[in-house]
């Protein structure tokens, strides 16, 4: 069974955002290696690979589907980060938006009575509270360090373990 139009514009979509989203993290990590907080840096970089891959799991599904892929400009990343706090929060409303994306997808599916991207899409529903959870984590382990470079670099050090 072929994707309906509607629905193929957008998984295009989403794989957009799955790739631009590792743009983001790709900058940030950038920022934090600048601040010499490496473990950060490095929790980033792993996020960046994580959103690469979401996008090429949609990517394969989408051409398993005999969908093509339309490959869009990635925007530019203008913003930088002085404050890890900061970047943690915008991390945090980043897949918050994410998750807002799958599941209209996930609806969208449901109302075309297409149940084979229902099912692929419950792995990233599932995926999603994941990286909430985690980038709740982070805004609260840099709220509780933001005035104490101590355990600024401790839990920069935990971060770095993932």
């Amino acid at each position: 069974m072929k994707l309906s139009a509607k629905l193929l514009k957008a998984l295009n979509k989403q794989i957009n955002m799955e790739l631009a989203s590792g743009y983001l993290y790709r900058s940030m990590s950038h920022d934090m290696k600048n601040l010499a907080l490496n473990g950060y840096a490095k929790w980033l970089d792993k996020q960046y690979e994580e959103e690469r891959e979401h996008a090429f799991k949609i990517i394969s599904y989408v051409e398993d589907r005999d969908g093509v892929v339309d490959f869009d400009s990635v925007e530019g990343v203008k913003k930088h980060y002085d404050k890890p706090l900061d970047a943690a929060k915008d991390s945090l409303a980043h897949e918050e938006k994410v998750s807002a994306s799958i599941r209209d997808l996930f609806k969208l599916a449901r109302e075309e009575g297409d149940i084979e991207t229902e099912v692929f899409l419950q792995w990233f529903i599932t995926e999603q509270i994941e990286e909430e959870v985690n980038a709740r984590d982070n805004v609260a382990g840099f709220e509780k360090a933001k005035d104490c470079e101590g355990l600024l670099f401790m839990f920069d050090a935990h971060l770095g373990g993932r």
